[in-house]
């Protein structure tokens, strides 16, 4: 199959056609059909090479998605060798008991493990933007030094981000964030003083908790499938 012919042919125009031979009008899927055949002998195509342009997945998505399970394969195997790292800690913790039978819990230890985490770090930055915000309606002194801290923890949220799931996902978790922040910031400005830091308390928690979950993946699952992998994009791609 020519390569010249398949950029020629139109692969989204060729697979709406096909899933009209499924319809209940029988003069629109014999139509549909004629129409196929006829794109297939203009491009000088068969008809299996056009259903395979059109349903089978491009180049560009399989190196994509072999990018993506190679990034799952290196992450999961991290985490692996995390959890040994941490059963041999504690096997070694329990070993090592007090005279008296105690367990000792090794609180700084175990937030060097919990930094690791990106959603440790989110965490973090979610109650230094509140003690920044709450230092601010204060005219407290402390309010510069917390907005750098801001800064910093959001540098280290962003790097550990980008180390587990990419540039793609980070860029994600950004908007999403930012996005519930700067709508919960508006709906607590109408908010009374009194009410405003509980507002702001809510504001955080949803802002924390949303990042936290799967809607970015959500979200860019449908930019995946609505942009990225749209007939006007695969166009654009094919230009470099």
């Amino acid at each position: 199959m020519a390569t010249g012919k398949m950029e020629a042919f139109d692969a989204e125009t060729f697979g709406k056609l096909v899933a009209l031979f499924d319809s209940n009008n029988p003069g629109e899927a014999e139509n549909a059909f004629r129409k196929a055949v006829l794109m297939c002998a203009k491009n000088g195509l068969r008809f299996c090479d056009a259903a395979a342009a059109a349903f089978g997945p491009s180049d560009d998505r399989v190196a994509e998605l072999q990018d993506l399970l190679q990034q799952q394969e290196a992450e999961h195997a991290r985490h692996l060798t995390e959890a040994a790292a941490e059963i041999e800690r504690l096997r070694a913790e329990l070993a090592g008991g007090t005279p008296e039978g105690e367990h000792v819990i090794d609180l700084p230890g175990r937030l060097r493990h919990a930094w690791r985490f990106p959603q440790f770090r989110l965490f973090a930055l979610t109650l230094a933007i509140g003690a920044g915000i709450a230092a601010g309606e204060n005219q407290n002194a402390l309010a510069g030094p917390l907005g750098f801290l801001c800064l910093f923890l959001f540098g280290a949220w962003s790097v550990a981000q980008f180390r587990k799931r990419g540039i793609a996902q980070m860029f994600l978790k950004w908007l999403l964030y930012a996005a519930l922040l700067m709508a919960g910031g508006f709906l607590a400005d109408g908010v009374k003083a009194p009410d405003r830091p509980a507002a702001f308390v809510a504001v955080l928690s949803l802002a924390l908790v949303l990042t936290l979950t799967k809607v970015s993946e959500w979200l860019g699952g449908l930019i995946r499938s609505h942009v990225w992998e749209s007939h006007s994009m695969q166009v654009v791609r094919g230009w470099f």
